[in-house]
C-alpha cells in the first residue's frame, strides 16, 4: 500500500492572512496565524494584537525579540511606538523615553504614517496625563503632518498596516475627547464625524477602531435630536464587522438605538435593539443594565407586570455578580439597579446605593471622554434621589433632582433634561417643569415621555 505525506504550510507563513484578522478584530487568529513568522512586521502585527487583547505585559515581550540596533528606522520606529503604546497602558513611567526614541527614529525613517503613529501616540499620553494644551498640539502636529506628500521609505512598507489618513481621523476621536472633557457635545460630535470621513478615505477597515468610535458618537446621539445622526448611527452599525473584542462597543451602540426608537416612538423596535443590547453585553453588569433599560421602558408604556419581571430578574443577575472587582460601566449598575427598585424596595435600594459608593472608581485609559464629564453625576444624582424620595427624604431628593436638571440643561441635553423635569413636575407641580417636559413632548408626541406628560396632574392655581 503506498503512503502519500502531505507536508502543512504553517499558518504563519502568510502575513496577509494575519493582517486581515487583525483589521477584522480577531485578534487571536492573527497571533495564530504568525506563529512561525519571525520577520519584523509580523513581530509588529503580533504585538497590535496583544495590545488590543489588554495583554500589555506580552506585548512588550514579543516586541524584545527584535534587535533594534539591526533594524532599519521605519521598522524600530514602529516597535517603539508599539512598546510605549502598552507601557502607557500599564502606567509605566519608562513610556516616556521609548517614545522619544520612537520618534527619533520614526522621523528620520522618512516614513510619514509612522510618523504620523507617533505623534498621535505622543498626544494621546499627553491627554491621559492630563496636559490639555500639549495635546491640542500634537493633534495640530499630526494634521499638519499627515498633509505633506509621503515620500522616502513611503512605498517601501507595504507591510505596515495603517495610512496617514488613518491617524488623521485618531486625531479628530482624540479631539473629541478633549471637547467632551469640556463639555461641548456638539462639538465633539462634529469632531466623531470628521474622524469617520477620515477613516472612510483611509481605506483601512479597523473593525474595532470603527466599532468605538460608533460607540462615542451613539452614546450622544441616544440623547439629543438630530435625525440625520440617529440614522447614520443605524446604517453605520449594519455595516461594521462586530467582534468579541468591540462587544462592549456593540452594547453600547444599540442600546442608544434602541432609545432613539423610544424616543420616536417606535416601542417595538426600541425593545428589539435593546434585546440585541443584552445579548451582545460582554459582562453580567451590562446585561443587567439592558434589562433595566427593558423594564423601565415597560413601565412607561403601562406594562406593569413585564416591567416587574425583567426587574426581578435584574435583581437576581446582581447577586451573582462579583462588584468589588467590577470597573467603568459595569459599576453604574449598581445605581441603576437601586433607583429602579427604590419605590417597591427602598432598603434593598438604599444597600445598593451604598454599595455603589464604597466600590473605589477605576478609570482605565479607554475611558479617556468620561474625565471631567459631568453626565455621570448628573445620572447618580436621580438615582439617589430616587432612593431618597423612596425613604421620605423629599427635600434632600429634590435638591438632587435639582442638581441634575442644571447639568442635562447646561450640556445642551434637553431630552434628559425633560426627564427629570418630569419627575420634579410630579413632585412640587411648578409650572416651570411641566414647560420643560411639555416643549419636549410636544417634538415626540408618541413617546414615552409624552405619556408621562400626559399622566401628570397639572394643578389647579387659584
Amino acid at each position: 500500500m503506498r503512503t502519500t505525506v502531505t507536508r502543512l504550510r504553517p499558518r504563519g507563513a502568510d502575513y496577509e492572512t494575519a493582517r486581515r484578522a487583525f483589521l477584522a478584530g480577531d485578534y487571536l487568529c492573527c497571533v495564530e496565524s504568525l506563529n512561525v513568522n519571525v520577520s519584523i512586521a509580523a513581530v509588529a502585527l503580533r504585538a497590535r494584537s496583544y495590545v488590543r487583547m489588554n495583554r500589555f505585559s506580552e506585548a512588550i515581550d514579543a516586541l524584545s525579540s527584535v534587535v533594534l540596533e539591526d533594524t532599519p528606522h521605519e521598522y524600530a520606529g514602529e516597535l517603539l511606538a508599539l512598546k510605549a503604546s502598552a507601557l502607557l497602558n500599564l502606567g509605566d513611567a519608562a513610556m516616556e523615553s521609548v517614545l522619544t526614541e520612537a520618534r527619533a527614529r520614526a522621523f528620520s525613517s522618512g516614513f510619514i504614517p509612522l510618523e504620523c503613529e507617533v505623534e498621535f501616540l505622543a498626544a494621546l499620553a499627553a491627554w491621559t496625563g492630563g496636559r490639555a494644551a500639549d495635546t491640542l498640539c500634537g493633534i495640530d502636529r499630526l494634521l499638519e503632518l499627515s498633509e505633506t506628500v509621503p515620500s522616502g521609505y513611503a512605498s517601501a512598507r507595504a507591510d505596515y498596516v495603517y495610512s496617514a489618513a488613518f491617524w488623521r481621523s485618531r486625531a479628530h476621536e482624540l479631539r473629541g475627547f478633549y471637547e467632551a472633557a469640556r463639555g461641548d457635545y456638539a462639538a465633539q460630535a462634529a469632531a466623531i464625524a470628521r474622524a469617520f470621513k477620515e477613516f472612510d478615505r483611509g481605506h483601512v477597515e479597523d473593525a474595532f477602531f470603527e466599532a468605538r468610535m460608533l460607540s462615542n458618537l451613539a452614546v450622544l446621539v441616544r440623547d439629543v435630536d438630530s435625525d440625520v445622526l440617529a440614522a447614520f448611527v443605524e446604517d453605520r452599525a449594519e455595516q461594521v464587522a462586530w467582534s468579541g473584542y468591540s462587544a462592549a462597543s456593540e452594547f453600547s451602540v444599540y442600546q442608544a438605538i434602541g432609545w432613539n426608537r423610544a424616543k420616536r416612538g417606535d416601542h417595538l423596535g426600541a425593545f428589539r435593539h435593546l434585546r440585541r443590547s443584552a445579548s451582545c453585553a460582554p459582562t453580567v453588569p451590562l446585561e443587567i443594565t439592558a434589562i433595566l433599560d427593558r423594564s423601565f421602558l415597560a413601565r412607561e408604556l403601562g406594562e406593569v407586570l413585564t416591567a416587574g419581571e425583567e426587574l426581578e430578574h435584574a435583581v437576581r443577575l446582581a447577586k451573582r455578580v462579583d462588584w468589588e472587582h467590577t470597573t467603568g460601566l459595569d459599576k453604574a449598575a449598581l445605581y441603576s439597579l437601586a433607583r429602579q427598585l427604590a419605590p417597591s424596595d427602598p432598603v434593598a435600594a438604599r444597600s445598593l446605593w451604598e454599595r455603589y459608593r464604597s466600590l473605589k472608581a477605576t478609570v482605565s485609559f479607554l475611558s479617556l471622554a468620561a474625565r471631567g464629564d459631568r453626565r455621570q453625576w448628573a445620572d447618580e444624582c436621580s438615582a439617589h434621589a430616587a432612593v431618597l424620595l423612596a425613604e421620605g427624604q423629599r427635600s434632600r431628593g429634590i435638591t438632587l433632582l435639582l442638581e441634575s436638571l442644571e447639568i442635562w440643561i447646561e450640556a445642551g441635553y434637553a431630552w434628559r433634561a425633560a426627564a427629570v423635569a418630569a419627575d420634579l413636575a410630579a413632585l412640587t407641580g411648578e409650572a416651570r417643569y411641566f414647560e420643560i417636559v411639555g416643549r419636549e413632548a410636544a417634538k415626540q408626541p408618541n413617546s414615552w415621555l409624552a405619556r408621562r406628560f400626559a399622566s401628570i396632574k397639572v394643578p389647579v392655581t387659584a
